[in-house]
C-alpha cells in the first residue's frame, strides 16, 4: 500500500508541467483568436468609420419621367371619356366655340369641325415633373435593409387639336385651320415598399440596389380644350342635363381617379457626411398601370432623385 501511494504521488508531480504547458498553449490560441477578431473589427471600422444607425429618415427631391401612354387620356378623341365631341353635340358649347374662333353667330353656313385626317393628337406625352416625398429605412445590418417611401408628382400633358373652318357651299372650298390646345393635369401619389441590398466601399460610399412593389394613385385634376384662350372643361360636370347657359345649374363633383399596382427597381449611392446626416443620389424605374379609363396597360416610368438623410436609433457598436 505504501509503495502504491509513492508511485501515484510521483505520477501526479510529473504531470503538473505538462498540464501547465497545455494551459499556456490554449491560452495563447485564445489570445490569438481575440487578436484576430479585434483586427477584423478594427479593419471593418476603418472601412466604415461611421456607426450603423438602425433607422434612417429622408426627404426626396427629384424629377419624374412618366410614361406617355396614359397622356392620350387628355387628347379629346371620341373614344375617350373626356371627348371634344361632347362639346360639339351641345348647342351652347358649339356656339361659344364658333364665336371664340371668330365665326359670327348669324353665320349658319360656315362649318367648324376637327380635321378628319390628323386633327387629334395621338402621341401626347407628359412634361418632366418635379417629385418630392418622404423615405424611411430600417437597417437589419450593413448589407440588408427594408424601406418604405411615398412620393408625389404633378404631371401635365398638352398638345394641339387641328380645327378646320370652311364654307361647304362655296364654289371653291377653302379651308382655314386653327391649332387649339388640349391640356391635362394630374397628380400621382407613388408608394414603394421593398428590400435593399448594400455594398459598402472603403471610400465610405455605400452602393445599393433596391427592389419592391409600388402603388400608384392617380387623380385627374384638369382636362380642358382651350380655344383662342378660352377654356372648355372636357369633364362632364353637368350630368345628363348638359350645359345650359342662363340657368342656375347644379354641378357635380366628378372624380376620375384610379389605383395601379406594380413593381419597383432602383440603384443609388449612399454618401455619409457625418454620423447623423448623409446624401443619396439615385435612379429608379416603376412598372405599373395608371388604370385611367381606357388605359389599363402596364408601362414603365422613371425617376432621378437626391435624398437628404437623417440617421437615428441604436448603432452596431452597442
Amino acid at each position: 500500500m505504501r509503495t502504491i501511494l509513492i508511485i501515484l504521488t510521483a505520477l501526479f508531480i510529473s504531470s503538473l508541467p505538462l498540464s501547465a504547458q497545455e494551459n499556456m498553449s490554449n491560452s495563447g490560441k485564445k489570445n490569438q483568436k481575440k487578436t484576430q477578431k479585434h483586427g477584423q473589427k478594427d479593419e471593418e471600422e476603418d472601412e466604415n468609420p461611421f456607426p450603423l444607425r438602425k433607422v434612417e429618415f429622408g426627404l426626396n427631391f427629384g424629377a419624374y419621367f412618366a410614361s406617355k401612354y396614359s397622356a392620350n387620356f387628355y387628347n379629346g378623341t371620341p373614344g375617350n371619356v373626356n371627348s371634344i365631341n361632347d362639346l360639339w353635340y351641345n348647342a351652347a358649347y358649339k356656339r361659344d366655340i364658333r364665336q371664340a374662333l371668330g365665326v359670327d353667330e348669324t353665320d349658319t353656313i360656315t362649318q367648324v369641325t376637327v380635321d378628319e385626317g390628323n386633327g387629334y393628337p395621338t402621341n401626347m406625352h407628359y412634361n418632366v415633373s418635379f417629385m418630392g416625398g418622404l423615405f424611411l429605412r430600417y437597417n437589419i445590418n450593413r448589407k440588408n435593409s427594408i424601406f418604405l417611401e411615398a412620393n408625389y408628382a404633378m404631371l401635365r400633358a398638352a398638345d394641339a387639336v387641328k380645327i378646320k373652318i370652311y364654307n361647304p357651299l362655296a364654289p371653291v372650298t377653302f379651308y382655314d385651320y386653327k391649332m387649339e390646345q388640349v391640356i391635362g393635369k394630374e397628380g400621382r401619389v407613388l408608394i414603394d415598399l421593398g428590400y435593399q441590398r448594400s455594398f459598402p466601399l472603403k471610400s465610405r460610399i455605400n452602393l445599393f440596389v433596391q427592389g419592391g412593389v409600388t402603388m400608384c394613385y392617380t387623380q385627374v385634376q384638369k382636362s380642358i380644350f382651350v380655344v383662342e384662350g378660352r377654356e372648355f372643361n372636357l369633364v362632364n360636370i353637368y350630368g345628363s342635363q348638359g350645359y345650359q347657359p342662363g340657368y342656375n345649374q347644379q354641378t357635380m363633383t366628378v372624380n376620375q381617379n384610379a389605383f395601379g399596382f406594380g413593381g419597383y427597381l432602383g440603384v443609388g449611392a449612399g454618401i455619409p457626411l457625418t454620423d447623423m446626416f448623409g446624401l443619396e443620389p439615385g435612379f429608379f424605374a416603376h412598372y405599373y398601370p395608371t388604370n385611367l379609363e381606357g388605359y389599363p396597360d402596364f408601362k414603365p416610368s422613371f425617376g432621378l432623385y437626391l435624398r437628404i438623410l437623417m440617421f437615428f436609433g441604436t448603432t452596431d457598436d452597442q
